[in-house]
């Protein structure tokens, strides 16, 4: 038997537990809906572009259509996190 101790595996610290527990089920919601719209959209764009390779005669412009879709969802999620930014920059209010 060796005389040396065996050491404890170290664990991060806990994270603070919320007071409020109606706002940490408030905030998984929120967190659930982004998702389930970024799906939706991930869906919608993919539908999209599937509709237009088929619908359109030539390549061009289904290129032309899947650039300016393109666009689009890029600033739609610039938008978003831009959004985001600000409500979380917001100081929290206690209610």
């Amino acid at each position: 038997m060796s005389a040396t101790h065996r050491s404890e595996p170290t664990r991060p610290p806990a994270a603070p537990v919320p007071r409020d527990i109606a706002h940490l089920q408030s905030r998984r919601r929120e967190a659930n809906r982004r998702r389930r719209l970024l799906r939706i959209d991930v869906g919608l764009g993919l539908l999209a572009g599937i509709v237009l390779l088929v619908a359109t005669p030539g390549l061009a412009i289904a290129a032309i259509f899947a650039g300016v879709l393109l666009a689009a969802c890029v600033l739609s999620v610039l938008v978003q996190r831009r959004r985001e930014r600000r409500r979380a920059a917001e100081p929290r209010r206690r209610v």
